[in-house]
């Protein structure tokens, strides 16, 4: 079956906005424009609807587009864009690295409207918004912190990392019992027990058991949850890890330069690769490894991927 996937980037070196690509059994279309946008450096899609970071020529914030790439409304509230973007319901969570702030807004009758931006601390570096069932958490990567929060954006408490982890994303096991979390300065994967919120486990997702080599990046998880997926843009590699043992798989490449995201869709794994501008197809095999495909196709600095239907 054939599938649309939407590609956010950098606009700073010839990109205009975010790019569009079909996908079917592996296989990638020519990419062409869907969007012209500054900086859409985060997509997210939810029933046909994208939110997207952006500047604007007032300031920065999101914007909510149709399924065409038409801009449906706009919200301009921050100096720099955000560096995520998630749909939750009705509401859209923005984190915003340099300001050490998240924001939430909600989308109601096509209109967005700023519910509320919640300040950490100015260079927190805030890099996600995670959703659990009854709290959120947001990546602190230079506090070396996880803050959670309700869902009335009250503090929760607080997750702690030793200083120089950089704490960057996260994916939950689908029932909500384990947070697999990668940091961006260690280059480490931990597991963390939600009942009690601690990390159980952990391991480097380097050769050789390296850590600290910075550019951890992207994280993402099998199907059937028995594989993660990390990439690292220093070592241009994408590890996969075993998610009970968090015993390393593979290390492989990951077929160009600076896999700043990945996404796994069914039983395949694309890495968009900011700096030789292409997407790379992987098929996930049955031990939960990675082949490449050969399969490629041309996006000029794509940072972020999405599945619009």
């Amino acid at each position: 079956m054939k599938h649309t996937f939407l590609c956010g980037t950098y606009t700073e070196k010839g990109s205009e906005g975010i790019y569009r690509f079909a996908f079917e059994d592996g296989k990638v279309s020519a990419s062409d424009l869907f969007c012209r946008i500054s900086d859409p450096k985060y997509i997210s899609v939810q029933n046909g609807l994208v939110a997207t970071a952006a500047s604007f020529e007032e300031g920065c914030g999101i914007a909510v587009l149709d399924s065409s790439g038409n801009v449906l409304d706009r919200a301009v509230f921050e100096d720099q864009p955000s560096c995520f973007v998630s749909w939750h319901d009705d509401r859209i969570y923005c984190a915003n690295y340099h300001a050490g702030h998240f924001t939430v807004l909600s989308w109601q009758n096509g209109k967005l409207e700023v519910i509320r931006t919640v300040l950490i601390r100015e260079k927190a570096g805030c890099h996600q918004v995670i959703f659990h069932s009854d709290c959120i958490l947001v990546p602190c990567l230079l506090l070396d912190e996880v803050r959670m929060f309700s869902y009335d954006l009250e503090p929760l408490g607080t997750i702690s990392f030793p200083a120089g982890t950089g704490p960057r994303h996260g994916v939950f096991a689908e029932d909500g019992s384990v947070l697999y979390l990668t940091s961006e300065l260690s280059n480490e994967l931990f597991r963390i027990e939600t009942e009690t919120w601690t990390v159980t486990k952990s391991v480097s997702v380097l050769p050789e058991g390296k850590t600290h080599l910075t550019d951890g990046a992207a994280i993402r998880l099998s199907a059937d949850e028995k594989t993660v997926y990390v990439s690292t843009r220093t070592e241009n590699i994408i590890t996969a890890v075993d998610a009970g043992t968090l015993a390393v798989r593979q290390i492989i490449s990951c077929g160009g330069d600076h896999p700043r995201d990945i996404y796994r869709f069914e039983n395949w794994l694309l890495s968009a690769n900011r700096f030789t501008n292409d997407i790379c197809v992987f098929e996930i095999l049955e031990d939960g490894t990675l082949c490449d495909t050969g399969n490629r196709t041309e996006v000029i600095q794509g940072v972020s991927l999405a599945v619009l239907d």
